[in-house]
């Protein structure tokens, strides 16, 4: 079966399904229908806001809050960067949609293993559909150890 792109060139919800036709006899069938969701937009629009840090004191863990953003789906991913490197991840839950804010966690040991006087945190988010949102805006913070 081939599917012709140009057939789902828009962002949507769309209607597929399938016909048969018997040989002799000529007699068409068609399936059930689903539906399909074509999703191209990545989350969080233009800008995504930084995150927020509410006490910086590092005990064994520096917690940030991230603010919701534009299309926040269950399921999103929160990926977070610090220094360009690779931090924790967070995966959006319903509760996160509606009282409960998304929290993202730092271990002391991995903020120490970047070896800096200060760290550079941002984060993206991947929705589910594999769209990468543009870079939060980025929030520096001063090691003292």
């Amino acid at each position: 079966m081939n599917l012709q792109p140009e057939h789902f060139a828009k962002d949507g919800t769309y209607a597929i399904g399938y016909q048969w036709l018997t040989f002799p006899g000529d007699i068409r069938t068609d399936s059930a229908t689903t539906e399909i969701r074509i999703d191209r937009t990545a989350p969080g629009a233009a800008l995504l806001a930084p995150a927020i840090f509410h006490q910086i004191n590092l005990g064994n863990t520096l917690t940030s809050i991230v603010p919701g953003y534009a299309g926040m789906q269950p399921g999103d991913r929160i990926q977070t960067f610090c220094n360009d490197r690779q931090g924790p991840a967070y995966e959006v839950t319903s509760d996160n949609l509606t009282d409960r804010p998304v929290p993202i966690i730092f271990d002391k040991e991995f903020l120490l293993n970047l070896h800096s006087d200060s760290v550079t945190i941002s984060y993206r988010v991947i929705d589910r559909a594999g769209n990468i949102s543009l870079p939060a805006r980025s929030v520096t913070l001063s090691m003292q150890v």
